[in-house]
C-alpha cells in the first residue's frame, strides 16, 4: 500500500496504517532527536515528544498542498521538539547542546547512529503531563488560561469568579475546556502507546 493511501487511512481512524506510517518514519524522528542531549532526561522521552510531531504532520498532510509528505513531517517533528525544547529551558532545565538547523529539510537520515542519553532519576511521567498541560494552556484565551492558573492553585470556582469578577458558570466551562483539550493531548500521545505496545504510555 502506498504512502497517500496509507496517509488516507490514518486521518479516519486507521491505527492499523498509522502504525505503519510511524514506524516507516521512525528513523527519521530518531535522527532529528538525536542531535537533542539532556543528561536528566532520556532519548525515549524525546522521541515520544518526536512522534507526537509525526502523528500530528500524518492528520494535517494534504495531497494538494505541493509539498512532500516526508518534508513536511520533518518540520512538523522539529518544530514539536523545538516546542518541548523551549519549554524545558522556560523551567530552566539544561537539555539542549545543539540546536537542529530548521533550513536543512532534506530527506536524508541515519538510521544506526548512537541515540544513547544518560538519564538520571526524575519524575518524568509527571513533567511530561505538565508539558502537556502547557501545549494545552496555549490554546486557551488569556483571561482563560488565568483561570485555569487559579484553579491549578487551588482557588474554588467561587473564589476565581470573585476575583476576576465573573460568574461560576464561566468558570466551570473554562475549566471543562481545558480537560478536554487537555485530554485530546494525551489521547494522541497515547495513541503511540497503542502503536508500540504500550511502551510509552503516559
Amino acid at each position: 500500500m502506498n504512502l497517500d493511501k496509507l496517509i488516507e487511512l490514518a486521518q479516519i481512524g486507521d491505527n492499523q496504517a498509522l502504525g505503519i506510517i510511524l514506524e516507516k518514519f521512525e528513523p527519521m524522528v530518531k535522527s532529528i532527536v538525536g542531535k537533542y542531549y539532556g543528561t536528566w532526561l532520556e532519548f525515549e522521552d524525546f522521541l515520544q515528544i518526536g512522534l507526537v510531531g509525526l502523528i500530528q504532520a500524518v492528520y494535517n498532510f494534504r495531497k494538494d498542498a505541493n509539498a512532500k509528505f516526508s518534508s513536511f513531517a520533518y518540520m512538523n517533528i522539529s518544530s514539536e521538539i523545538k516546542s518541548f525544547v523551549t519549554y524545558l529551558n522556560r523551567n530552566k532545565h539544561k537539555v539542549l547542546t545543539e540546536a537542529v538547523s530548521m533550513e536543512n529539510t532534506d530527506d536524508e537520515f541515519t538510521e544506526n547512529a548512537d541515540y544513547y542519553i544518560e538519564s538520571v532519576d526524575t519524575e518524568k511521567k509527571d513533567f511530561l503531563k505538565e508539558y502537556f498541560l502547557s501545549k494545552s494552556l496555549e490554546q486557551l484565551e488569556c483571561n482563560e488560561r488565568e483561570i485555569v492558573e487559579l484553579w491549578i492553585d487551588g482557588y474554588s470556582y467561587q473564589e476565581i469568579g470573585d476575583k476576576m469578577e465573573i460568574n461560576t458558570k464561566k468558570v466551570d466551562n473554562t475549566i471543562q475546556k481545558i480537560k478536554k483539550i487537555f485530554a485530546r493531548n494525551i489521547e494522541e500521545y497515547n495513541n503511540i502507546a497503542e502503536i508500540f505496545g504500550g511502551k510509552y504510555e503516559i
